[in-house]
């Protein structure tokens, strides 16, 4: 949502620029004071009349009519349709005769003579009679908006909610990746398993005090999806169309959500024009499925364009997560979204908001900078996004993301960092939060001000609305020590709103208390301690740990020289930096019975349902994001120095916090060594899994290892008809497309160039054509070299 503060006495506003929504508004005038408004815009179009209502003061009400015909030239028509108008819900008012529009003279100029569209008011107590005043309002080339106060009793038709104009003269429709015009976000269904005044409980029986990892819970029920992948070009914040990967037509994808003990099935369609792709389930467990955990060159090949897959896993946990691509730097491009699997809580709320999804972009796609990063080092983005949007920092284009709460309620917010470089401190002015739950994983409640979340990870909080009825803001305030940086900092007006009901649609004037930029400049963790599961589970013991646990150096960080594309980074972890094979993935080496030296930095685990330990060493001054596939791995100590047997005796193994993502611990300044997490899991899910760094450009410069577990018990998965259809049909497209691909890298988000996109744009509008046209030229140089195409790897000069 997008607040304008509009001059004058008739309160119109109009922007060529600013893309704008269907809903609430609020502008401020020299005679108006009110709570309501409207806001239409207006695109050219072939012979369609979009009717919008405009209001100027508490007592006049208009109507206004644009229709431009085919060739671009506006007409008004003699007399409005009186079925339009009588589709309209006018509030009683004045029949007073005024212009509501004003002459825009400077888009006129600009226009060089083009053809103007105009507006006439009507007189909403006589529909047939229009006044026969009329006003300019622009050129027929541009997308303009209006926004008026309006009395709360009045509505108007649905005016449309389009974006943006395609070049094709087709509109997208609402909610699709060329359009981020949505609603603001409303509370999601949480089933009827509880109630508000208890969400301890659940069907059948259960509780949150079940044990969820002692025996599977099936409700019998199939929960089924559908996502359809393709190339697009989305405006995240008004800075203009980038190319972008939207699921089901939108960017993040559209909510995933069932109940705990449900069968998740989705079939997901590769419409991607050049790029195979995968979808993985972050923090499922994916027991007795590991094939379905969507790592290409891990546990499957990869979904070929034009062809399609099916996942399906057991939810034998609850809570919050989210899915993205496991290929390349994709879900950085747009191919991620949120998952909600709804179960207990151990503390009771009234509305379930759903997901905050924070993302961040930059000024480029992620998979160019990915390119850019690999050569000359760190970048920071420009700007972070709360659901797929935000303003611009000085808020002259874009849209807030607005959620509306209910005072004296308490809400649940699920928040999701799933963005590619940054590490957030969250913060709701005024207001605190309790925390309930981190990753899937429900935990004893704290409450916080601050929250502060990495990469990969999630947690649920609950936030009552208890202060004077008004907006404040929701920020995500970039951890500047990680070190990372954005030019949105968090820390102006371009952020999140939550505004409460009855409270007048204003930028909020609320602020973060005392807190400086100075108090960012931190890549931190939230408190290990303050993080203690509701369900208690010890790990282990430290007699085992100091008889079995392994170093695992991570973060070592080089220059390495190819033989195609110079030097880059290369990251390293356990002493190797992940290399693997789409079409030689490791359930297929462990199903062939193939040379164990095809599986890419593995650690091999052969005993079951014992306690491992890793003591991760970082060797490098900034934090990672550490995430592992397959388990909920206990987090059993973390700090800023560097690992000795001495430190046992800090280590938790009495119910330590558990998680699927967590920081390993950086330099505490300048000059210091840097930290150590320490880690556990217990054998008892065999399969490949990855645990890598989430940061997406350390994770595809290498930052990755594989668990082999159990090798001897994980099911012949690659035997399946489905695995080596996949296998084969990404075979078959990469030999009918030499060019565009190859199935090797660096990681399971194997590296790609903006070759391939830049290439796309012939198909895309001009404007993008035009942003990008001299590094397309530069790049179809280098494939005229022989370079190869953005999808392949490097070779590294031994």
């Amino acid at each position: 949502m997008r607040f304008t503060r509009v001059p004058g006495l008739l309160a119109v506003a109009l922007a060529a620029t600013v893309l704008a929504e269907n809903e609430d508004t609020a502008c401020s005038t020299s005679t108006v004071t009110t709570t309501t408004t409207t806001t239409a815009t207006i695109f050219k179009e072939a012979t369609t009349v979009y009717w919008s209502t405009v209001y100027a003061e508490p007592t006049i009400c208009a109507t206004t009519t644009v229709t431009v015909n085919g060739n671009g030239a506006s007409t008004a028509p003699s007399e409005p349709s009186t079925s339009a108008l009588a589709d309209s819900t006018l509030a009683p008012v004045s029949t007073t005769a005024t212009v509501v529009v004003a002459a825009n003279a400077e888009s006129e100029a600009s226009s060089g003579g083009s053809t103007t569209i105009t507006s006439f008011l009507v007189d909403p107590t006589s529909a047939g009679n229009p006044n026969s005043e009329e006003s300019t309002i622009g050129t027929d080339a541009e997308v303009f908006t209006w926004t008026g106060d309006a009395p709360t009793d009045t509505s108007s038709l649905p005016a449309p909610t389009y974006t943006s104009v395609p070049d094709d003269g087709t509109l997208p429709a609402p909610g699709s990746a060329s359009s981020n015009v949505t609603a603001p976000q409303a509370a999601i269904s949480d089933g009827s398993c509880n109630t508000a005044a208890d969400r301890s409980k659940w069907c059948d029986g259960r509780s949150v005090s079940t044990d969820y990892y002692a025996a599977a819970y099936s409700t019998g029920q199939t929960c089924s999806y559908e996502l359809t992948i393709t190339n697009t070009t989305i405006d995240y914040d008004g800075s203009g169309p980038k190319m972008a990967f939207a699921i089901n037509g939108q960017v993040p994808g559209p909510l995933i959500e069932c109940n705990w003990g449900d069968i998740l099935e989705v079939t997901v369609h590769n419409n991607l024009e050049n790029n195979a792709t995968s979808i993985h389930w972050h923090g499922i467990t994916q027991k007795e499925s590991n094939d379905q955990d969507g790592v290409p060159g891990v546990t499957e090949c990869g979904i070929a364009p034009g062809t399609s897959r099916t996942y399906t896993m057991k939810l034998n946990q609850y809570g919050t997560g989210w899915y993205h691509s496991h290929t390349m730097t994709q879900y950085g491009d747009g191919i991620r979204g949120p998952m909600v699997v709804h179960g207990p809580a151990t503390a009771s709320y009234d509305i379930d908001m759903g997901t905050v999804m924070i993302d961040d972009i930059f000024d480029a796609t992620a998979a160019q900078m990915n390119e850019r990063i690999a050569h000359s080092g760190p970048s920071s983005t420009v700007n972070y996004l709360l659901n797929g949007k935000n303003t611009l920092q000085d808020l002259s284009a874009g849209q807030h993301a607005l959620w509306s709460v209910q005072p004296g309620k308490k809400h649940l917010f699920r928040i999701i960092n799933s963005g590619v470089q940054n590490m957030y401190s969250v913060h709701i002015d005024d207001h605190v939060m309790t925390v309930i739950a981190a990753d899937y994983v429900p935990i004893v409640p704290y409450t916080t001000e601050w929250l502060n979340i990495g990469i990969g990870q999630r947690y649920d909080v609950i936030v009552e609305m208890n202060q004077p009825v008004a907006g404040y803001f929701l920020r995500a305030v970039t951890q500047t020590g990680c070190p990372s940086g954005c030019g949105n900092s968090g820390l102006g007006n371009a952020n999140g709103i939550i505004l409460y009901e009855g409270a007048e649609a204003t930028l909020p004037t609320s602020t973060y208390g005392n807190k400086t930029a100075s108090d960012f400049a931190i890549c931190a963790d939230e408190p290990i301690a303050s993080l203690v599961p509701f369900l208690e589970k010890t790990a282990g013991s430290a007699d085992q740990f100091a008889a079995t646990a392994a170093t695992v150096p991570a973060g070592k960080v080089a220059q390495i020289a190819t033989s195609d594309d110079g030097s880059v980074v290369r990251w390293y972890i356990n002493n190797g930096a992940i290399n693997v094979n789409y079409t030689q993935p490791t359930l297929k080496t462990l199903a062939d019975g193939s040379n164990s030296s095809l599986i890419s930095n593995p650690i091999t685990l052969n005993v079951a349902n014992q306690w491992v330990y890793f003591i991760i060493q970082n060797q490098f001054f900034a934090s990672h994001p550490i995430h592992l596939h397959g388990h909920d791995m206990s987090v059993l100590g973390q700090g800023s120095a560097t690992w000795t047997t001495s430190l046992l005796s800090t280590l938790n193994f009495n119910n330590p916090t558990r998680r699927d993502t967590a920081m390993l611990v950086g330099s505490s300044g300048p000059g210091n060594p840097a930290g150590y997490t320490v880690i556990g899991f217990e054998t008892d899910n065999p399969g490949a899994w990855l645990m890598h760094c989430h940061i997406v450009w350390h994770v595809d410069g290498g930052l990755a290892l594989q668990f082999t577990e159990r090798p001897a018990d994980i099911l012949p998965y690659a035997n399946s008809t489905a695995f080596q259809d996949e296998c084969s049909s990404l075979a078959t497209w990469q030999g009918n497309n030499p060019a565009r691909i190859h199935t090797s890298g660096e990681s399971g988000l194997k590296r790609r160039t903006s070759l391939e996109e830049l290439l796309d744009t012939r198909s895309r509008d001009d404007v993008v054509r035009r942003s990008e046209s001299h590094e397309k030229l530069h790049l179809e140089s280098k494939l005229k070299r022989g370079l190869g195409d953005s999808l392949r790897h490097r070779h590294i000069r031994h």
